[in-house]
């Protein structure tokens, strides 16, 4: 993640016409109840992953590199990098992974580079500091059954560059070595580790773009496809072949550079989206093709540039505001019912001090530029985020879902246990009258509600407790409620009171 990225999904996003034309609207239609109709036997997608939050393992040590294409030094590597505590704060660990199971994160984007583990050609390195920072996400996901989507964010080895070309952005200039060494590793923490919820793998972080880190020895961006042939195969010979290959984990466009879509050896698609717009339409495209291929497509990395938003709370044009919080809730919804199959928020952990304050929590003292003790919620994006993912378990199918206003985005999951979800986002500043009609329930049904405003996000003692319940049965009619302006409302089977971890798998 990067502002040259940003910059370019900037050029590709959708003209959000249909908000505009909504916001002119009578005063009268305010006034008629918004019509939500969930059909409950209707399933348009099973999800084959859920949503989580980008977990990187690189350590805090800065480099200097005299030779960048189009980047700085300062954020020369995004702010995918030493956002983890000390290992000896034992205890910001423990907050650490306790939030992460608040938030009930099951699909985690976990982030590494070469220089972790290769750092000399054929030279392996399993017990330095970042390699036992791994050991202890990986651990965590595996104790809470989360599913990995692991990336190799860029190689930054001397070793293995083109002359001329920086290591931190240098293509491989030996695929087979490139390959033997990810597949070494991969062997190492799938085969000796037992890592088995690593799923999917992708081996470079957006790769398109001068700016990249895919760059040929002319300095420009090369194709992925040598290097996506070289690691299947090695992946296969070492017995992993259960491991999917994804990309090109670059902009929400089909024109990603020299990438073969349809080749057999990529094993799911992934974009990333930072534009002002839901994109929902690429989504779908997106979707539609990756399953007419029998695989999956990840939104694995999404935020919200700063300032854009088309909400209206501007109190905080930084990343972390309320305003962008809501559209990285739209971006979820939509993509839900368009049939994205997974979603990676930027970022779980995050300095805050090189690109933007992309945090959903604090483990880094901007002022004192020093890392805390103890680990504690970045209030606003952690509760605006965390309503949607912990009522959410991995490999939940998506309802059929209609609404009568266009200032309203509804999603509806069941889970695999039969559990219902529906999402309501309040686009638009007035209050909402909604009727929530569910059809062809089997069974009676008792539904919580929870949710988050503006003001209650920004409360320091904020609670994420059921604000109400409904019966509701077969048959019954509409069940009506008010929601806020600019609010996300859940209504759920799941009863969770704020001590409790959100929900992963079931």
């Amino acid at each position: 993640m990067m502002h040259g990225f940003k910059a370019v999904l900037l050029l590709l996003s959708l003209c959000p016409m249909a908000r505009a034309a909504s916001a002119q609207s009578e005063p009268a239609a305010k006034m008629a109840p918004v019509a939500i109709h969930i059909d409950t036997a209707a399933v348009t997608h099973t999800m084959a992953s859920g949503a989580g939050a980008s977990w990187h393992a690189i350590g805090p040590e800065a480099y200097w590199y005299p030779d960048l294409t189009d980047r700085e030094n300062r954020n020369s590597r995004g702010s995918g990098w030493g956002g983890n505590p000390p290992l000896s704060y034992t205890d910001a660990w423990k907050d650490l992974e306790r939030e992460a199971s608040w938030l009930g994160l099951d699909f985690v984007r976990v982030e590494i580079d070469m220089r972790m583990y290769e750092p000399e050609r054929g030279k392996f390195d399993w017990n330095n500091d970042q390699m036992k920072t791994l050991y202890r996400i990986l651990d965590w996901c595996q104790a809470n059954h989360v599913d990995v989507f692991f990336t190799q964010m860029w190689a930054d080895v001397e070793w293995n560059q083109y002359e001329g070309v920086g290591r931190l952005q240098s293509a491989p200039k030996s695929v087979d070595d490139f390959a033997q060494g990810m597949a070494t590793l991969m062997e190492h923490l799938v085969k000796q580790k037992g890592y088995t919820c690593i799923r999917w793998l992708c081996m470079v972080n957006e790769p398109g773009g001068s700016w990249g880190w895919w760059l040929g020895p002319d300095g420009k961006s090369i194709s992925l496809m040598p290097a996506i042939h070289a690691l299947r195969t090695a992946l296969d010979k070492r017995g992993l072949s259960e491991i999917g290959l994804s990309g090109p984990d670059w902009a929400m466009s089909l024109k990603s550079p020299d990438f073969d879509f349809n080749d057999k050896a990529v094993g799911a698609w992934d974009s990333h989206n930072y534009s002002n717009d839901p994109n929902a339409t690429l989504q779908k495209l997106w979707a539609e093709k990756a399953h007419a291929r029998g695989i999956p497509f990840f939104l694995s990395e999404f935020g919200d540039s700063a300032g854009g938003s088309v909400f209206t709370v501007r109190d905080d044009p930084s990343p972390k505001s309320y305003p962008n919080q809501l559209m990285n809730a739209e971006k979820l919804i939509d993509g839900m019912n368009v049939g994205t199959d997974g979603f990676n928020r930027w970022s779980f952990t995050n300095r805050g001090d090189l690109d933007g304050q992309w945090q959903l929590v604090r483990t880094f003292d901007r002022n004192t530029w020093d890392y805390t003790k103890r680990v504690e919620p970045e209030p606003v994006p952690y509760y605006t985020y965390g309503i949607i993912t912990r009522f959410m378990a991995k490999h939940s199918s998506v309802l059929k879902s209609e609404c009568s206003s266009p200032e309203v985005a509804v999603a509806a999951l069941r889970s695999p246990k039969g559990n219902l979800t529906i999402y309501v986002l309040n686009k638009s500043e007035a209050d909402e009258r909604v009727e929530l009609n569910l059809a062809h329930l089997k069974a009676g049904e008792t539904l919580y509600k929870y949710q988050v405003t503006g003001g209650v996000v920004n409360n320091p003692h904020f609670a994420m407790n059921p604000l109400a319940h409904y019966e509701i049965v077969p048959g019954s009619a509409a069940t009506t409620d008010t929601v806020p302006g600019e609010s996300i409302t859940v209504y759920t089977t799941y009863k969770l009171m704020n001590a409790d971890p959100g929900i992963i798998a079931e």
